[in-house]
């Protein structure tokens, strides 16, 4: 599920999208932004893909080492451990995941077959594999323990493979790590009977999560020009026009959140903005940023324009 970082995260996208623009088509940047959310989604259905596109690989190489006469193929082969892995085997055999995947169309595993091969190959060739074979117990949870580990430390660690994943869709460079926690998240939780959570969950946690995600994104937009008059009155020496526009947008977004969000409390806000802009913007920005919000903050509570729920300035 989104947290409330990742939905500032796309926000801001969309608002520095609709600036640079100069506002214009603003219905087809939204569209983006809800595009850019639904995306997640298939990012995480992208990696089961690739885990049942392994399977298969690991399926066929067991069956030629099977039907093989010259007995000279290696034990990581003709082992039938990882051909039989209970949970891969399960999420290979449901036809609902199956349709889904095949129905979104954003992955193609015969074009890309090269990146299965690659994560395949580092695979048996990892500690995490022999000490898997090594295994004489047999369970779902230890064949789930073993896709966990080389979700973890194989295919979400290769440069190789999150270059693809980037390439493949804009948005999912900033939905990677997301993603990654999300699976791992529930490859620790997920039980025998429990599947159907695998491939689909709600991307907002809840109501309140969602009515924040089309508030924070209708006022952003509304209130820019409002916003922008109110960062003019606290730059000394300076001009807007000057600011670099990812900055802009920054301080924007958070003036828009400090005072149309009375839930939550300025802290929070103030140090989610300041951290997004040690992301995507430069270190003395972030000091720039963080100087003219505690400015407008302070004013804002002195006018009593900023009434919170909670107390206090930074509270």
């Amino acid at each position: 599920m989104l947290n409330r970082r990742h939905i500032r995260l796309k926000i801001m996208q969309y608002l520095y999208a609709s600036e640079i623009s100069d506002f214009e088509d603003t219905k087809q940047h939204y569209k983006n932004l809800s595009d850019s959310i639904h995306s997640i989604h298939d990012l995480y259905l992208l990696y089961i893909s690739l885990l049942i596109e392994i399977f298969k690989k690991a399926v066929n190489k067991y069956k030629i080492s099977n039907e093989s006469v010259s007995g000279n193929i290696s034990d990581i082969y003709s082992n039938e451990k990882f051909s039989k892995n209970q949970f891969l085997k399960q999420i290979f055999s449901n036809s609902r995941i199956l349709e889904l995947i095949s129905s979104k169309g954003f992955i193609n595993w015969d074009i890309d077959y090269k990146f299965v091969n690659l994560i395949y190959d580092n695979i048996i060739q990892s500690d995490i594999y022999s000490t898997y074979l090594g295994c004489e117990k047999k369970s779902y949870k230890i064949d789930l323990k073993f896709v966990q580990d080389i979700f973890k430390e194989i295919i979400v660690t290769d440069e190789k493979f999150q270059s693809f994943v980037e390439e493949k869709n804009i948005y999912w460079m900033d939905d990677y790590p997301l993603v990654n926690t999300l699976l791992l998240k529930l490859f620790k939780n997920l039980t025998e009977n429990s599947l159907g959570e695998l491939f689909y969950f709600e991307l907002f946690s809840n109501i309140t999560d969602k009515k924040y995600f089309d508030e924070l994104a209708n006022l952003s937009l509304k209130n820019f020009e409002s916003n922008n008059q109110l960062i003019n009155k606290y730059i000394t020496n300076w001009d807007l026009d000057r600011l670099a526009k990812i900055d802009l947008v920054i301080i924007n977004l958070a003036i828009t959140e400090l005072i149309n969000f009375k839930e939550i409390p300025i802290k929070v806000s103030l140090n989610e903005y300041i951290e997004i802009s040690k992301d995507y913007s430069t270190e003395k920005s972030s000091l720039f940023i963080n100087g003219i919000l505690d400015k407008i903050v302070k004013d804002l509570v002195n006018n009593n324009s900023l009434i919170k729920e909670g107390r206090g300035l930074r509270e």
